[in-house]
């Protein structure tokens, strides 16, 4: 082998034995993961709601039984049951202007402006009636505030529906002024009985819807006014 040959022997092996394979860096960047924090939607507790529910859940607890034992004392029961937001208690004595307790509940609650007539009522406001006493007489407009009960119940027909202590047991009643002269429309009981109905009596004189009187509202706890009906 001569020298060119020899030469070009040693280049081919130089270049076949140290060359190396091509290394190709790449520039790996962390992947950043967008962690996006998850919103959850805001459930807007309705403070109304949940108070006149449970007004109506504490006084249906208290059905067929004699709690209470008269219509008055039911209502104080469930007032006292649930942080009193139809009358302070301690403030009833000073709204007596009669005997009847059904009666100082109204003044109260009226002297808060919170009494009302003419709306459809809620569930869980008070419904109260006049002159229901069996010997009274019936006067229109009179405010002689004798019973008094809690509205559970409006349908669509505007019967309204409600839960008192008559003769010594809560039981609930109709009343739709609507069809203040009715006792049943179309089968359905529209107005209850609220007073004996003697011979010779109109019936019309004895149901819930003659006696009416008035509708009145609670407040919350902190004495703070719910919606206009």
């Amino acid at each position: 082998m001569n020298f060119f040959s020899s030469l070009l022997f040693f280049a081919l092996l130089f270049f076949s034995g140290c060359s190396q394979k091509e290394v190709v860096i790449v520039d790996v960047q962390p992947i950043e993961q967008e962690v996006k924090a998850e919103t959850l939607p805001v459930v807007k507790v309705d403070k109304e709601a949940v108070l006149r529910t449970a007004l109506v859940e504490s006084a249906l607890e208290h059905l067929d039984k004699k709690s209470g034992k008269d219509c008055s004392g039911f209502v104080e029961l469930v007032n006292f049951q649930n942080d009193e937001p139809y009358y302070k208690s301690s403030h009833l004595s000073q709204y007596y202007d009669n005997a009847k307790r059904s009666k100082a509940i109204f003044n109260i609650m009226r002297a808060q402006e919170r009494v009302f007539d003419t709306d459809t009522p809620k569930i869980g406001d008070l419904v109260f009636f006049e002159d229901t006493i069996q010997k009274s007489k019936r006067k229109i407009g009179s405010f002689n505030i004798t019973h008094v009960g809690i509205v559970t119940q409006i349908d669509d027909d505007g019967t309204i529906h409600f839960i008192h202590n008559i003769q010594g047991k809560n039981r609930i009643d109709q009343l739709n002024i609507q069809f203040s002269h009715a006792q049943a429309v179309s089968g359905k009981s529209v107005n209850s009985y609220l007073k004996r109905c003697y011979s010779g009596t109109p019936k019309q004189k004895c149901l819930t819807a003659y006696y009416f009187s008035a509708f009145a509202k609670p407040l919350f706890s902190d004495g703070s006014t719910l919606s206009q009906n």
